[in-house]
C-alpha cells in the first residue's frame, strides 16, 4: 500500500465523522419542535419561538464545533481552545442565560397571566406585558413597574385574581389622636361608600403601630376587575376627606 493512502483514508474517516455530526445536528433540529413541545407546556408562541431558536443555534454550534474537531490536525490543542471559548461565552451570557431559564420557569409555572392582579414583594399591580426580560406591572397611582424574571423566579409571587373578582390589600396608617376602636370605626364607615362594588364586606386588621400611626391591614375583595382603579380613588379620597393626616400606602 502506498504511504501516501493512509493519510489520505484517515482523513476521509474525519471527513465522514463531520459530515454525520452534521447530519445528528439537522435531525435533531428537524424534530426539536415536536420535543420542546411534548417536554414544555407554554401557550405563548413567541417564546415558544424564540426559546426553539435558542435552542436550534446552540445544537447548529455545538455540530460545527464537533465537525470542525474532526477535521483539525491538532485536535487537543482545539479542544482546549474551544473549552476556554465556551467558558468566556458562558460568563459573559451568564445574566442572558439565567434570565431565559427564569423565563422558562414562570411561564411554564402559569402562576399569572397579563392582565391578572398580583403582589411581588410589597408591589401590587396589574400584568400589563410579560416581555423577553420581565414583566410590566401597572400600579394603583399609574406607576410601571418592571420586574426581571430572575427576580419573580426567586422570591413570592400573589396572584390575587381570582374567579369572582381581585383581592387588592392596603396599608393605612391612623394618626394616634383616635383611640384604637374609634379609627377602626372611622375606616369601617368610610370603607362603606365601596360596598357595592365588593364581593364581602372589607377585612380591617390591626398590625401594629408606631410612635405616631396605627397600622391597619385592608382588603378590598372588588367585585369587578375593571373597577379596581376606581375604587382605589374613591377610597383614598374618603379617607382623606375625614382624616387628612391618614396615610394610604399599597
Amino acid at each position: 500500500m502506498p504511504e501516501w493512502f493512509e493519510p489520505i483514508v484517515n482523513y476521509l474517516i474525519r471527513v465522514v465523522q463531520a459530515a454525520i455530526a452534521i447530519v445528528v445536528a439537522y435531525l435533531v433540529v428537524k424534530y426539536l419542535d415536536r420535543l420542546v413541545a411534548a417536554f414544555v407546556k407554554i401557550e405563548e408562541h413567541e417564546y415558544l419561538e424564540r426559546f426553539l431558536m435558542f435552542l436550534k443555534a446552540i445544537v447548529y454550534s455545538i455540530a460545527a464545533l464537533t465537525a470542525i474537531s474532526f477535521l483539525s490536525t491538532e485536535p487537543m490543542i482545539f479542544a482546549v481552545m474551544l473549552l476556554a471559548v465556551g467558558m468566556a461565552v458562558v460568563v459573559t451570557f451568564s445574566d442572558v442565560l439565567r434570565n431565559l431559564g427564569s423565563e422558562l420557569y414562570v411561564r411554564s409555572s402559569r402562576a399569572f397571566r397579563i392582565g391578572d392582579w398580583v403582589e411581588v414583594d410589597g408591589v401590587q399591580g396589574r400584568v400589563s406585558s410579560m416581555t423577553s426580560l420581565g414583566v410590566i406591572v401597572e400600579t394603583l397611582r399609574r406607576e410601571r413597574v418592571f420586574i426581571p424574571y430572575t427576580r419573580l423566579a426567586h422570591t413570592r409571587v400573589i396572584n390575587r385574581s381570582g374567579v369572582y373578582g381581585v383581592s387588592i390589600r392596603l396599608e393605612v396608617r391612623v394618626p394616634k389622636a383616635y383611640e384604637v376602636g374609634k379609627a377602626r370605626e372611622m375606616l369601617t364607615s368610610a370603607l362603606q361608600v365601596v360596598r357595592e362594588d365588593l364581593i364581602s364586606e372589607p377585612s380591617i386588621t390591626l398590625r401594629g403601630s408606631t410612635e405616631l400611626f396605627y397600622v391597619f391591614d385592608v382588603v378590598l375583595d372588588v367585585m369587578n376587575v375593571g373597577k379596581v382603579e376606581e375604587v382605589f380613588e374613591r377610597v383614598f379620597l374618603v379617607l382623606k376627606s375625614r382624616e387628612p393626616g391618614l396615610d394610604v400606602v399599597f
